[in-house]
């Protein structure tokens, strides 16, 4: 009884107060803000407490433990993380920094070149299921928002992380406040030998955030700058799996939004990526070197069709304007969204009129593309007695792929201030990357006659609350036309990229969320959180198709379990577990034979100590040292143990 009355206690959501009001939370999974409890769609939300002191070093590794998402990290400290929700592919997500949208044109491998710390989080926000009437193009099975801390007080603080694999975190943060502005500067560098050859990586941050408050005026600039380099062992071939990846990202937004009758928010704000890629790692002194037009590795060198690496320069050019107001007829929303899409490459594109040469490099841009998008938006959300009702429609015109409709009907009802029942549909969209559309290396090949992915999406799902506790759980189902997969015909045949049929997924997700109050016991639980979700392809696989390369494998099973544990007043503990089952099989580059991908059980535990202004940290991933891919033949770390040491000063 004891065992099973615990189990009950740890699933649904995620907030961490041991008193939750649903009513106060607010969550942005519409074109206007809104209460958790008065929202109709399945939102979950990570607190930043519970971000800090977690057992994950970043924020991909945090969404490992997350239901409704895959996180398929290839490489660790989240060199490289590929995002699913409810089975779609890494491209058919949309993350978000304080309501900027993030996305790469050239491909969705670079969603989550992020150049935030878990520690400048303030919350994150899940919406599961698709969200283009709210957040536009490859919303197509949900979005991600992360929402940074504003600075409270002027403030220092120092943080050293080192453990195995010669792994180093550096940390420092800067927060200043005055009479009406608040600023946060952060800047990190984490390194690291790597678990095995060629996994090792550096990763250096900058962020900053600054807030002004000019009376029914509120003025927030946020900028940063990431710069990474990794070993990228077998990420995308088997055949070369001596890659090399190099990739640097800048963005900066201006935002300015007006209180009053009608709130009017307006958003400028643009991002760049650059990214190296080597199918022959030419980096260090035990790989290939570049030797008169030949890449060469002691007696082995690279096949003649390899003349050099790929270059890729991304840009993201956009203004966003939000208008919302409350009348008599309930609260309505308008939006006006301009987006500008560019690659500039030697492998993606059409020919450049003019070449451009890259510093410090063999190689210049003489590719490239371009387009843009428009798209107008509106919403309005209704209450009659116990009912909710919202409707929405975003008109969105591409001048590669013309004109949509994208509509999205939401349904609610509260028949008590602690249960809602609540149901949901909507139409959503994704557009094809450049890689999608022009790539032609290593036995890759794209396509120019892509269409947009187009998904329709269903929910029915009940949310309800009591003291210190919280749960939703959701029924779904999403029909995919126009799916965008690589498929292979046969062993030896070229990965071609392609519109398959449809893909439809349908499952169950179940959250419970119980916080628990001090007591005169010397160890409490703070939270207990336990989620499952279900996930179901009903579509059968196409009898031509050998290997599919993102479609058809996906998480079938997933449970997890995080809690907060202290110990007398300066002990802290938390306990991350996940349990994945994963559908599908990959072949393994040993044996040369198609092997099923195996459930694996993950454990991370960090213990903390505080006194005064320093904090301890030891901090264990991966404790049952489980062998485990979450991409065919990319292994990745068994055990990984990490101290750690923070000190923070105010004045």
């Amino acid at each position: 009884m004891k065992r099973s009355k615990l189990l009950l206690m740890l699933t649904f959501g995620p907030l961490l107060s041991a008193q939750i009001n649903l009513d106060t939370v607010t969550v942005s999974a519409a074109l206007f803000e809104q209460s958790l409890m008065n929202s109709n769609r399945n939102v979950q939300i990570l607190s930043g407490e519970e971000l800090q002191n977690a057992p994950v070093n970043t924020v991909a590794e945090i969404l490992d433990f997350a239901i409704g998402i895959d996180a398929r990290q290839r490489g660790i400290f989240g060199t490289q993380t590929d995002l699913s929700i409810r089975g779609g592919s890494f491209e058919q997500v949309v993350v978000l920094i304080n309501g900027v949208r993030l996305s790469d044109p050239q491909t969705g491998h670079h969603l989550m070149n992020l150049p935030v710390a878990k520690e400048d989080i303030e919350r994150i926000e899940i919406l599961l299921g698709g969200g283009s009437y709210i957040f536009g193009a490859n919303a197509f099975a949900g979005a991600i928002n992360i929402i940074t801390k504003k600075a409270d007080q002027n403030s220092t603080q120092l943080g050293l992380n080192y453990g195995q694999f010669n792994t180093l975190q550096g940390r420092l943060q800067q927060n200043l406040v005055g009479k009406n502005h608040q600023s946060s500067l952060s800047f990190s560098h984490n390194r690291s030998a790597g678990f095995k050859r060629n996994t090792d990586f550096q990763h250096s941050n900058i962020a900053l955030r600054s807030d002004w408050e000019l009376g029914k005026e509120h003025l927030q600039f946020q900028g940063g700058y990431t710069d990474q380099a990794f070993g990228a062992q077998n990420f995308y071939s088997d055949n070369y799996p001596d890659q090399y990846e190099l990739t640097r990202t800048l963005f900066a937004s201006l935002n300015w939004q007006t209180e009053g009758v009608v709130k009017w928010d307006k958003q400028v704000y643009w991002r760049r990526n650059w990214d190296e890629f080597q199918l022959f790692r030419e980096a260090g002194p035990d790989f290939y070197q570049y030797q008169n037009g030949f890449f060469i590795q002691e007696n082995d060198t690279a096949p003649t069709w390899y003349a050099g690496h790929n270059y890729h320069r991304s840009d993201v050019f956009g203004i966003k304007s939000d208008l919302s107001w409350e009348s008599k007829l309930g609260q309505t929303a308008f939006s006006f969204d301009y987006r500008q899409e560019q690659v500039r490459s030697n492998n993606l594109g059409d020919s450049l009129n003019q070449v451009i040469d890259i510093p410090n490099s063999r190689g210049n841009y003489f590719l490239g593309a371009d387009r843009r998008n428009l798209s107008l938006a509106g919403q309005h959300r209704l209450h009659y007695g116990d009912w909710q009702l919202s409707a929405a429609l975003q008109a969105n015109h591409n001048t590669d792929f013309g004109w949509g409709l994208y509509p999205a009907l939401n349904l609610g009802f509260r028949p008590q201030k602690a249960h809602k029942i609540y149901a949901s549909f909507n139409r959503s969209f994704r557009l094809p990357s450049y890689t999608d559309l022009f790539y032609r290396l290593g036995g890759a090949l794209g396509s120019r006659n892509l269409q947009a992915e187009e998904s329709y999406n269903y929910e029915v799902a009940c949310r309800f609350f009591g003291k210190g506790w919280y749960g939703n759980v959701s029924l779904f189902y999403r029909t995919g036309r126009e799916i965008i997969d690589w498929t292979q015909a046969c062993d030896t045949c070229n990965l071609i990229a392609g519109n398959t049929s449809r893909a439809d997924f349908g499952g169950l997700e179940f959250n419970l969320r119980k916080g628990l109050s001090a007591d005169a016991a010397s160890a409490y639980f703070k939270f207990v959180d336990l989620g499952y979700s279900y996930l179901q392809n009903t579509t059968p696989q196409d009898p031509e198709v050998y290997r599919s390369l993102y479609v058809f494998d996906f998480l079938r099973h997933k449970l997890t379990l995080r809690a907060a544990q202290n110990f007398g007043e300066h002990f802290s503990l938390l306990y991350f577990m996940s349990y994945q089952i994963r559908e599908g099989q990959y072949r393994d580059a040993t044996s040369n034979s198609l092997v099923d991908y195996p459930s694996v059980w993950l454990l991370n535990l960090s213990l903390n100590y505080n006194w005064e202004s320093f904090q301890f940290s030891l901090k264990g991933q991966n404790l049952l040292n489980k062998t485990y891919f979450d991409r065919g033949n990319v292994e990745l770390p068994g055990l990984w143990l990490q101290a750690g040491i923070s000190y923070k000063f105010s004045y």
